[in-house]
C-alpha cells in the first residue's frame, strides 16, 4: 500500500473523528464545516508533520493490509473519539447544575435547542452557553488543540496504545460532581423557599401559597442568580479551567 494514502486516511481518521464528537464542532454545527476542519487538520499534518512517519512506518505500511488498514482505523477513529469525549467534559458541569435547577423549578417542560444541539431548559442553555464562552475566552481551546497535536507523539500512527478509560471516567465523575457543586446554591435558595411555603401553609392553611409556589421559585432563581451571578461565573471558569488542563492527563499523557 502508498505509505502517503495511509497516512492521509490515519490522520484523517482521527482528526475527523474528534471534530465530529467534540463540542461545539459536534451537534448543531453544518456537516460541511466540520467535515471541512477535518480536512484542514489533516491537510496540516500531512504537510507539516508528514515528515516525522520515518522510515519505519514506510516500513510499516509495506507489510499492511487491508485487514491491518481497516483496524489501524478504527483504532485511530477511537483515539479521535476520546479525545472529543474529554474536550467535551468542560460542559457537563453546566448542564448538569442547569439540569438540576430546572427540574427543581419546573422549566424543562418547553426545551430549547442548545449550543450542543440537545434540547435543554433556558436556563441549562444558559449556562452551558456561559461556560462555552468562557472556555473560549480563557483560551482552552488552544489546550484542546495542543493536546490533539500531543497525541501523535503519545500515540503514533499505526501504534497499538490506546487511551486508559479509568481516567475517562473519574474525569467524568469529577464533572458530574462539580455540576452539583455549581448548582448548590441556587438549590440551597430553593430548599428555603420550600421550607418557608411549608411553615406558611401549616401556620396559615386558607393563604393556599403553594398556588404562587411556581412563580416564587422562579422569581427566587432569578435574583439568586443576579446577586450570585459573580460566583456562578467563577465557578464555571474554575470547571472550565479544571476540565481544559486535564484534558493530557485524560488522555494518558
Amino acid at each position: 500500500m502508498n505509505a502517503t494514502a495511509v497516512y492521509v486516511g490515519l490522520v484523517l481518521a482521527r482528526v475527523g473523528a474528534f471534530a465530529a464528537v467534540a463540542p461545539p464542532f459536534a451537534g448543531r454545527t453544518p456537516r460541511s464545516v466540520r467535515a471541512g476542519l477535518a480536512v484542514a487538520l489533516a491537510a496540516f499534518y500531512v504537510g507539516v508533520v508528514g515528515l516525522r512517519a520515518g522510515p519505519e512506518f514506510a516500513a510499516a505500511v509495506a507489510e499492511l493490509d487491508s485487514v491491518g488498514y481497516g483496524v489501524a482505523l478504527v483504532r485511530e477513529a477511537l483515539l479521535g473519539t476520546a479525545m472529543g469525549f474529554a474536550f467535551g467534559l468542560f460542559l457537563i458541569p453546566a448542564r448538569v447544575a442547569g439540569e438540576f435547577v430546572t427540574q427543581q423549578v419546573g422549566l424543562n417542560v418547553s426545551p430549547q435547542v442548545g449550543p450542543t444541539g440537545d434540547s435543554a431548559g433556558a436556563l441549562t442553555n444558559l449556562l452551558e452557553t456561559a461556560a462555552a464562552l468562557l472556555f473560549l475566552l480563557g483560551d482552552f481551546h488552544h489546550v484542546a488543540l495542543a493536546t490533539l497535536h500531543g497525541s501523535f507523539g503519545l500515540f503514533p500512527l499505526g501504534g497499538t496504545a490506546l487511551p486508559r478509560a479509568a481516567p475517562l471516567v473519574d474525569g467524568l465523575a469529577v464533572a458530574y460532581e462539580m455540576g452539583l457543586l455549581l448548582a448548590g446554591p441556587l438549590a440551597l435558595c430553593l430548599f428555603l423557599l420550600a421550607v418557608t411555603l411549608a411553615v406558611m401553609a401549616r401556620a396559615a392553611p386558607q393563604l393556599n401559597v403553594y398556588s404562587i409556589g411556581f412563580t416564587l421559585q422562579v422569581m427566587v432563581v432569578l435574583v439568586a442568580g443576579l446577586f450570585l451571578l459573580p460566583e456562578l461565573v467563577g465557578a464555571i471558569h474554575a470547571s472550565v479551567a479544571r476540565s481544559g488542563t486535564d484534558l493530557p492527563r485524560l488522555l494518558g499523557g
